[in-house]
Parts: C-alpha cells; sequence; structure tokens
C-alpha cells in the first residue's frame, strides 16, 4: 500500500524531542514575504490571541459523548490550559495568521498541540517530525524538501503552509466535513474511504461517528474537539487561561544567497542558540545552497541583517519557494 493511501501523517506518540525549546522572546511581530502582512499595526492592541481562536471560525461538528469524555480527562490537570498556553506562545500568532489568510477554522490552530505538543523539533517513532508531524512522503507531497541540509517538515512557517495546504485538500476530499478531515489526517484518507464504503454497504451512517476507525483516531478527533471546547469555555469549567498578547512575534528575513545562521546571529544581535531554534529545519547552521535562503529571527531584529545583507549584495525577498508554490497551487493561489 502506498504512502498516500496509508495516510500522510502519523500522530507524535511517545514524541522523543531533539534540541531544547528556546527561551521566550519579548514583543515581536511576524512578517511574510515582501511585506508585514501580520505586523503589530494590524494586531488587536492589548487583546488576548486565545480570543481570536475563539471568536474565528469554528469546525462545525456536533457535540458527541466522546467528546465530553475526552473533556472530563482534560479537566483533570487543573495547570492543563496553563501549560497549554505556555507551549503554544512561540508560534500561535504565526499558525492564526496563516488559518485566518487562508479562510480556515481558527480552531485548527490546536492541532499542534494534539500532534507535537507545538513542538518544531518532536519525532514519533514512525519518522514523522515537526510540529505537525509529517511523514516523508507526505512532506515532499506537500512541497517540503527533505535533504542533508534542510527538513522542511521542522521548518515552523513550511510545514504550517503545507499543513494548510494538506487539511484544505483533506477538507475537499472528505466530503467538506471537518471531523472527516481530520481523522483522514491522523489515519490517512483511504482507511476513511474504506470505513465510509463499508457502512454505506451495511445500510449505515457514513459520518466519523458512526465509522469504524482505528482507536487511536477514534480518541484523536475528540481529543482536539474537547481542546477547542475548553479554550472557548474554560471560564464555565472552572479554569484559568493566561492570555497571550495578540501580537506577532517572529519575522521572515530572505536573501538572494546562502545565508548562514551564525552570522545572522551576530547582524540582528541575538544569541546564535535562539536563531537556531527558531529555524530547526537548518540542519548544518545554513541555509541550502540552493536555496530557500530564508531564516526566521524574533521580529524587530531583521532590520539590521537586511541591512547586512544588503551591504554583500544577498538581500531578497522574492517568494518563499517550493512550499508557498505548492500552497498556492492547491489553494487555487488565494
Amino acid at each position: 500500500m502506498s504512502a498516500r493511501e496509508y495516510g500522510y501523517v502519523r500522530p507524535a506518540v511517545d514524541i522523543r524531542v531533539i534540541g531544547r525549546e528556546h527561551g521566550q522572546t519579548q514583543r515581536v511581530y511576524f512578517a511574510g514575504s515582501g511585506s508585514r502582512y501580520g505586523s503589530t499595526a494590524g494586531a488587536r492592541s492589548g487583546g488576548d490571541l486565545w480570543d481570536r481562536v475563539r471568536d474565528g471560525a469554528r469546525l462545525g461538528v456536533r457535540s458527541h459523548p466522546r467528546v465530553d469524555r475526552a473533556l472530563s480527562a482534560l479537566k483533570r490537570d487543573s495547570d492543563y490550559l496553563t501549560d497549554l498556553t505556555r507551549r503554544a506562545r512561540p508560534y500561535l500568532h504565526l499558525i492564526v495568521e496563516e488559518l485566518e489568510r487562508h479562510g480556515l477554522p481558527t480552531e485548527l490552530a490546536l492541532l499542534p498541540e494534539v500532534e507535537s505538543r507545538y513542538n518544531p523539533r518532536a519525532v514519533s517513532p514512525k519518522s514523522a517530525t515537526g510540529m505537525w508531524q509529517f511523514m516523508p512522503y507526505t512532506g515532499t507531497q506537500m512541497g517540503l524538501k527533505q535533504n542533508s541540509w534542510y527538513d522542511g517538515r521542522n521548518d515552523i512557517l513550511a510545514s504550517t503552509r503545507g499543513a494548510i495546504a494538506y487539511l484544505r485538500e483533506l477538507h475537499r476530499e472528505l466530503d467538506g466535513d471537518w471531523a472527516l478531515a481530520l481523522a483522514g489526517y491522523n489515519a490517512g484518507p483511504a482507511r476513511v474511504r474504506a470505513a465510509q464504503r463499508a457502512n454505506r454497504a451495511a445500510g449505515k451512517p457514513i459520518d466519523f461517528w458512526s465509522l469504524d476507525l482505528p482507536s487511536e483516531t477514534e480518541h484523536y478527533v475528540p481529543k482536539l474537539l474537547a481542546i477547542a471546547r475548553l479554550v472557548r469555555e474554560h471560564t464555565a469549567h472552572g479554569l484559568d487561561m493566561p492570555p497571550i498578547a495578540d501580537q506577532p512575534r517572529l519575522e521572515v528575513v530572505e536573501a538572494s544567497g546562502q545565508i548562514d545562521l551564525a552570522e545572522a546571529a551576530k547582524a540582528c544581535g541575538v544569541p546564535f542558540a535562539q536563531l537556531r531554534e527558531l529555524n530547526p529545519g537548518l540542519k548544518r547552521g545554513k541555509t541550502l545552497p540552493s536555496g530557500p535562503h530564508r531564516v526566521l529571527v524574533p521580529a524587530g531584529t531583521g532590520d539590521p541583517l537586511r541591512t547586512a545583507l544588503a551591504k554583500a549584495g544577498k538581500l531578497g525577498g522574492s517568494g518563499l519557494a517550493a512550499t508557498e508554490q505548492r500552497t498556492r497551487t492547491l489553494s487555487g493561489g488565494s
């Protein structure tokens, strides 16, 4: 059975963590290629980014006792939402911006919590890696390069765009139903279609809750829905949820030639270790010789690096290479 038929993505069960989580950064923003589509000018001054998740488009999946059970399990840990906030804080704004830009439910910003606990270096026993837990074949299909220099599955921005492209593809393929799309993300679309065929032949409903799917998948979807519900209704459940400032935290710097992270760190005035943690896809501390020549830096530190690149004749900004091209193709150019 091909990797496409088996399923693109596997969840990060028993994750092995390589490296350590980078330290918290202060007020930062995220800039897209050639424009600052998430700059502080567009942020909700003083607002809570979690409110943006709560107020955004929802998955639209009906309630079910399996979600209630998953919610009860989450509530047993009184610190769960505090820990979730700590894990999500460095990346949540970037993810929400990308989801909104492509018109997807903001509740999908919680999917990396289920997959990897927002760890861009997470590795599963089945060779899925990154915050969105792409298998090698899936990453390639979604335009994420993988070679001795670079693994786009660990690239925070590229993998987020790849995951969005894949989720949109699954949503279209699986009846426009987000519960089925999420099941496909976990078990593979072929497994979901096979379960639907079996139910149809037996005269049974073909919605997610009626399908005979792997136990892992039957727990996976309710868990995400339970997390989304807890984020929306934390007060009603007696849990505290620390706010996250609705301000972008990262920006992209692009060059026309190879970027060395050590030199970039000097130009930005940030520790090399921090820049390395923001760019876990770069295996050798440099961008690929053939590109893309793109690095994430704490926002507010990018201009000195751009100045240094301009002096070296390497200032770029001509697009985001394979993953963005693939994303635009899948999303119809949006």
